[in-house]
């Protein structure tokens, strides 16, 4: 049994197990290597065998105790048929956003599209990982995914998201329930091919109020784990409704989910006092503290470590590795937990 399974069975595990959202990436001069030999990031994505290596590299480098197979939540946006590409500097496009093309296009199911090369990079990796190494597959929650079909791209406003939900709520709704019944075989695919753990990701979750928090977070979501729990009734699954700080408690207690990742702005009372007595909780460094390193980073894990310890948790950060971050900052982080007593 994998060390994060342990830990879900129940297993109090010291130092605290880490794994840190975006541990592969453009932080690692090993990573760009390779997207420099995939070609796009597509690519990369989509070729097994380079994104099994990609996968394994900060596992490699800093003997983090589990991977997280190297994806793009936004992958399924092709399974409707919608072209997409990552541009440099601004991220993915959508070809032919919702706001521009209203319609429900021809769906691909999940093991006639591309998202089963996903499955095979998460088997090769789980071939090569050490067995104690937990391996985790992901998926974007519906809400989320649909900001960028409706946007064509990435906006940090994202009222033009809300809108068009609430004046089009037939087509959304049926969007989401296409969402729902993907995520879950597509999750229930990475869980065959070999991954321990899956998460899903929620990433603009705290834009909602509580009635759309409620309809296109909480609702799909559990929908999703129940879908997925009936086929691996055991597998643990970590939730991330990123930045719905007033709605945490409710989105852990409704959704079933086993894990709930905690971002860096969450009050850490609050997550000890309320979500920690009932869940095990994942977080919450912050990864701008990474990214100044030092004095302050040893201070934040500290003061992380110190309101979490009475209960099992996985030490990670509030969101992923920002670009700039020097990998010496990830190595002291490892080692700095793991020289605790």
């Amino acid at each position: 049994m994998t060390i994060l399974c342990k830990l879900n069975d129940g297993d109090k595990i010291w130092p605290p197990p880490i794994w840190l959202m975006r541990q592969a990436g453009r932080y690692l001069p090993e990573y760009n290597v390779i997207r420099n030999k995939a070609g796009s990031f597509l690519d990369l994505c989509y070729k097994p065998d380079y994104a099994s290596e990609v996968t394994l590299q900060p596992i490699s480098r800093f003997d983090l105790d589990a991977a997280i197979i190297f994806a793009d939540i936004l992958l399924i946006l092709q399974n409707f048929g919608m072209g997409i590409k990552f541009e440099e500097k601004i991220g993915p496009v959508l070809e032919k956003p919702l706001i521009e093309n209203p319609v429900l296009n021809v769906i691909t199911e999940v093991e006639k599209s591309k998202l089963v090369n996903v499955g095979e990079a998460i088997n090769l990796t789980r071939n090569k990982l050490p067995r104690e190494k937990s391996l985790i597959g992901f998926c974007g929650a519906p809400w989320t995914v649909m900001t960028y079909m409706i946007n064509g791209r990435s906006k940090k406003d994202l009222s033009q998201s809300v809108k068009w939900m609430e004046d089009n709520q037939s087509l959304a709704n049926d969007i989401i329930d296409v969402l729902v019944d993907l995520s879950a075989a597509y999750l229930i695919l990475q869980i065959q091919a070999g991954a321990d753990i899956v998460k899903i990701f929620d990433s603009w979750a705290g834009v909602l109020n509580e009635s759309q928090f409620n309809n296109w977070v909480i609702k799909p979501t559990s929908k999703i784990i129940a879908k997925v729990k009936d086929v691996f009734p055991k597998t643990p699954i970590i939730g991330f409704p990123k930045g719905a700080h007033k709605f945490y408690e409710k989105y852990a207690l409704e959704t079933g989910l086993n894990i709930i990742a905690v971002d860096s702005e969450l009050d850490r009372d609050y997550v000890r006092n309320i979500l920690q007595k009932k869940f095990i909780v994942q977080g919450n460094i912050s990864p701008n503290i990474l990214l100044r390193g030092g004095a302050e980073l040893k201070k934040d894990i500290e003061l992380n470590i110190n309101k979490f310890r009475d209960q099992p948790f996985i030490l990670g950060l509030g969101h992923g590795i920002l670009k700039n971050t020097p990998p010496q900052h990830v190595l002291d982080l490892v080692q700095f937990v793991r020289s605790l007593s």
